[in-house]
């Protein structure tokens, strides 16, 4: 039988059944057989589309779900939070296995919240001093340099081209741009250069590398751009200095003192003077006298 045939043969029982239903009259001179060799096309046709469309539907489903589970894992994955703390204000918070972090002004960290179940990594420029949780490893990317831990605690300082981690306890992996690396212990410090390279020192005094967590600030040898930097972040001001960047500074002062004080001793150490220009900017020039 043809498909013209065959859609005849359903358009005209599909006919009677509405006479049938609408009070019509029908040819009661078919029997049993004759009856079921009309409905049996029927009643296959309709349950084959039946099929069909219960099958499309179940595909769309299965489609739709994978879509949504997708999107779900790849917005867990990557949503990602930024915590800032600004110029002047110091800032503390805790990560979602527990570990802690203490930002110095003026830091930036970015993590991932809900994968970090599976993957504690942190991105991060700034001053920070890190107390890790033991548990998988712990990353932090910096710009010149990454540190990685088990378990421990450590600080950070990630500024311009200076990158130093000094480790307080456990035991701390840093490695540089180019893949060079060193394992830190207790009171050990590694210095990343620009290129690089890095250089250890151990049994070092790890206080004046914290003393910021108290509003401390102390240097030893330090490039005195840095002094100046560190002076600009806590207070919120400008500093406006030729002195060369060679020359180097040793001496601490506290936050609890006024601007005007700190500069007024750090100047004179090194044959220089502050001039106050305006709220906010401070220059600095050569001491004539």
């Amino acid at each position: 039988m043809n498909s013209h045939s065959n859609h005849t043969d359903l358009s005209s029982v599909e006919a009677q059944s509405k006479r049938f239903f609408s009070g019509g009259t029908f040819d009661w001179n078919k029997n049993n057989s004759d009856v079921w060799n009309d409905l049996e096309p029927l009643i296959a046709h309709r349950t084959v589309g039946t099929i069909r469309h219960n099958f499309r539907v179940a595909q769309w489903a299965v489609a739709a779900a994978i879509v949504l589970l997708l999107g779900m894992t790849s917005f867990l994955r990557f949503y990602s939070k930024t915590v800032t703390s600004t110029v002047a204000n110091h800032l503390a918070m805790i990560l979602p296995d527990g570990s802690s972090v203490e930002l110095n002004a003026s830091s930036t960290l970015r993590y991932h919240p809900y994968w970090w179940r599976f993957d504690r990594k942190i991105t991060f420029e700034g001053e920070g001093f890190f107390e890790v949780k033991k548990g998988k490893q712990f990353t932090v990317v910096s710009r010149l340099g990454k540190t990685q831990v088990l378990g421990t605690s450590f600080n950070i300082y990630s500024r311009d081209e200076v990158y130093r981690v000094t480790c307080i306890t456990g035991r701390v992996k840093v490695t540089s741009g180019s893949k060079n690396e060193v394992i830190l212990k207790p009171q050990d410090k590694a210095s990343v250069s620009a290129d690089g390279q890095i250089k250890r020192v151990e049994n070092i005094e790890t206080l004046p590398e914290i003393s910021w967590k108290n509003n401390m600030f102390r240097f030893t040898a330090v490039p005195v751009r840095e002094v100046f930097s560190e002076i600009e972040r806590q207070y919120g001001i400008t500093i406006e200095s030729k002195i060369d960047n060679q020359t180097l500074y040793s001496g601490n002062f506290s936050k609890n003192q006024k601007v005007e004080d700190v500069l007024g001793y750090i100047c004179p150490a090194l044959g220089f003077r502050y001039i106050h220009q305006s709220d906010n900017v401070y220059t600095i020039i050569p001491d004539e006298q």
